[in-house]
């Protein structure tokens, strides 16, 4: 029962749409009983089959659309001229099917919002004649005008839904890369010092060399490799933060120059009273040695997932923070139990603090994850690798 109630809570949309196609695909069958046409329940059940086709892993939605809105066409126009061949037959209003058209509606909405705008325009005009030509080729009495009125209602209610979703989307889309592109500036004045760091590294041995070849020539290699080394860091350093500022396919990060000394301060500014949070760590971590980017790094997850718990989870109860070193990695989790167990409320908020989590992560090949973890439980992780990170 708690698996199928977990199923349900990732598959919301899912199940409203099945339960919404069941609902009226139950008058369609009714209908079809008493009045007796079998071209209802093959655009009642085709059509929404066709259009449930695209939710498949991997599934195009622009042959899956032309396939469905085609069905739809055709099945009107097998009604057409069925009128036109056999006019002495009784005709119904139940050549029209209610599932079709919510399906094609869904259709309509899912287009607006996912697709190219050229061919979501395309395929709405398409829908539009599939959805209001459909009561105006399948139907021949009286209330003609009044389907074709309310099938037209049910398609501009679609491309009003259609177009408002976009339009979210695309905010969304803007406002992500506005983050993405504060957090590189953020980077772009680290990047500053880090060459600074070690350029000036480089100038002091490049001095202690001069002063060794005039006065102990046996140790010049020795002052050359310091020198190498320390331009090898520095390229390294820069290769990483200058891969971000170009756009790699990552997402945000911040809070140059903190360290995981600092951890534990940060949990009690979070928690004065040491009630809520949980902090465990190796013995002797907040002093060990870490490459820069990976201790601020491990600081920014720590920051930002107690953040989140203030914003999304202010009834928890508890709040774990994990610092590790296992297998030349370094290894955070924060997780807290304050998280809604309604439908719905899977996921804490909605912002973009895991976009600025993200991008430095992904700059140190480092692999974040961030969800539930337990019924109430949501849990953000990192993987930070220590070799080879500068």
């Amino acid at each position: 029962m708690i698996r199928l109630l977990r199923w349900i809570r990732r598959h919301a949309g899912l199940v409203a749409e099945l339960a919404a196609y069941g609902f009226w695909l139950m008058i369609d069958l009714a209908v079809a009983l008493i009045a007796g046409p079998y071209g209802t329940l093959v655009a009642a059940v085709g059509v929404p089959l066709v259009v449930l086709l695209r939710r498949r892993p991997g599934a195009r939605l622009v042959p899956t659309a032309s396939i469905a809105i085609s069905l739809s066409l055709a099945i009107s126009l097998l009604c057409a001229a069925q009128h036109a061949l056999f006019p002495a037959v009784p005709q119904a209003t139940s050549d029209l099917a209610f599932t079709e058209q919510l399906a094609l509606a869904v259709l309509v909405i899912t287009v607006l919002q996912r697709c190219p705008l050229r061919l979501a325009l395309v395929l709405t005009a398409a829908a539009a004649v599939a959805i209001v030509g459909s009561p105006i080729m399948r139907v021949t009495d009286s209330a003609t005008t009044g389907y074709g009125v309310l099938s037209a209602l049910g398609w501009g209610g679609a491309v009003t839904i259609g177009l408002v979703l976009r339009e979210i989307d695309t905010r969304r889309r803007a406002a992500v890369e506005d983050v993405r592109s504060t957090e590189r500036m953020e980077l772009a004045r680290e990047l500053h010092d880090v060459v600074a760091h070690h350029v000036t590294g480089i100038v002091v041995a490049a001095q202690a060399a001069a002063v060794v070849a005039r006065t102990s020539p046996d140790d010049v290699d020795r002052a050359l490799a310091a020198i190498e080394h320390a331009g090898t860091d520095a390229l390294t350093a820069m290769r990483r933060m200058v891969g971000v500022l170009r756009g790699q396919d990552a997402e945000g990060a911040r809070t140059p120059g903190a360290e995981l000394a600092e951890v534990r301060m940060l949990a009690h500014r979070f928690d004065p009273d040491g009630r809520l949070v949980r902090l465990t760590t190796d013995p002797g971590l907040e002093h060990a040695v870490l490459p820069p980017g990976v201790a601020a790094t491990g600081y920014r997850v720590v920051q930002e997932a107690l953040t989140n718990v203030r914003k999304h989870a202010p009834e928890a109860e508890t709040v774990e923070v994990d610092v590790r070193i296992r297998e030349e990695a370094l290894l955070v989790s924060v997780r807290n139990d304050g998280v809604s167990t309604a439908p719905g409320s899977g996921r804490p908020g909605g912002g973009f603090g895991l976009v600025g989590m993200g991008e430095r992560v992904a700059a140190l090949d480092g692999t974040l994850s961030a969800g539930p973890t337990a019924p109430g439980v949501w849990t953000v992780s990192v993987r930070l690798p220590l070799r080879g990170a500068r």
